[in-house]
């Protein structure tokens, strides 16, 4: 038996305002509904408190904000969960800078932008997650990704100390995490810049949101987009095209209304889900010779289970 879980528990519980929690149920915090349980459950409030932990903890850790954009094994994760809340879900305005923890929602990030004339914030909206989630996979559209906004990105890093990144030191790489280094995302900084009419940011915002709910499965159980756009295609027509729409494996299938969007409708396994991800990739590789990335974050499974999707697995269990 692997007693390393135990001994990092201990030595956390040592760490006043750090709230612990031993075999906890991540299906209920995944959007999709898989996860199995994580032998320690983080629940931190201060990046004081945070950097701490960060000291302590060794081997797999991952960052769980609001569960979207995951696929997460239904085995127990062998090492720890880190949920950020309290102080890391403050949005401030000051002067021309708006800063804004990594656990405030994104929609509620996209709204206070809106209202307050900060650019390019409309056409992330009905982009489902946290800040820090967004953060983490430079979430947006074809026009306007966060990265493209970002003017400071705070980090505590796995030896627990704390980094501002500016400017170049951001990473803004297609759908991959902005920051730099390995660690916690723990808040982001916006500058306003002079243009921007809030009547007409509104007015996109409000198309944009309409035509989501057109053209999504906004109902449905999902993690959102399952792949990236490859260079100059767009993978929801990649899948159409093959045939895939409504294709299922298990309780999980494509889903009928956006060939991108994975459903779980029949209480689906996260392998369920998992062998769809890999069957719709090698049937639009097959016939397009195009090799679809997943956009969607594979936390816990086995390098067997993962196939030729282990190089983009955020974490793998031996």
């Amino acid at each position: 038996m692997n007693k390393e879980p135990e001994k990092i528990a201990d030595s956390l519980s040592e760490i006043n305002g750090l709230e612990i929690k031993k075999n906890y149920s991540l299906s209920r915090l995944t959007s999709i509904g898989t996860g199995g349980r994580a032998k320690i459950y983080l629940s931190v409030a201060r990046v004081g408190v945070l950097r701490k932990a960060m000291k302590l903890i060794r081997g797999p850790f991952f960052v769980l904000g609001s569960g979207t954009n995951l696929l997460v094994s239904d085995r127990d994760f062998p090492g720890v969960i880190i949920h950020l809340g309290g102080g890391f879900r403050r949005l401030r305005l000051k002067g021309n800078k708006l800063t804004c923890g990594a656990a405030v929602p994104l929609a509620r990030l996209v709204q206070k932008a809106i209202e307050n004339s900060f650019a390019g914030f409309e056409e992330l909206t009905g982009i489902p997650g946290s800040v820090g989630g967004a953060a983490a996979m430079n979430a947006g559209t074809h026009i306007t990704e966060l990265g493209d906004l970002v003017e400071t990105l705070w980090l505590v890093d796995t030896a627990g100390i704390r980094h501002a990144f500016r400017g170049g030191a951001i990473r803004k790489k297609y759908r991959s995490s902005l920051a730099p280094v390995p660690g916690v995302i723990t808040s982001l900084s916006f500058r306003r810049l002079p243009g921007a009419d809030p009547r007409v940011q509104t007015k996109r915002a409000e198309s944009l949101a309409g035509e989501r709910k057109l053209k999504q499965p906004w109902r449905e159980r999902t993690f959102g987009s399952t792949f990236k756009n490859p260079p100059g295609k767009i993978a929801a027509e990649l899948i159409d095209k093959a045939g895939l729409k409504g294709f299922r494996i298990g309780g999980a299938r494509v889903s009928p209304l956006h060939a991108q969007f994975i459903e779980n409708d029949r209480g689906a396994s996260a392998l369920d889900i998992l062998q769809l991800v890999k069957h719709v990739r090698r049937v639009v590789g097959e016939r397009y010779g195009v090799p679809l990335e997943p956009e969607v974050r594979l936390v816990g499974f086995t390098a067997e289970e993962l196939g030729d999707l282990e190089p983009y697995a955020v974490s793998t269990i031996k």
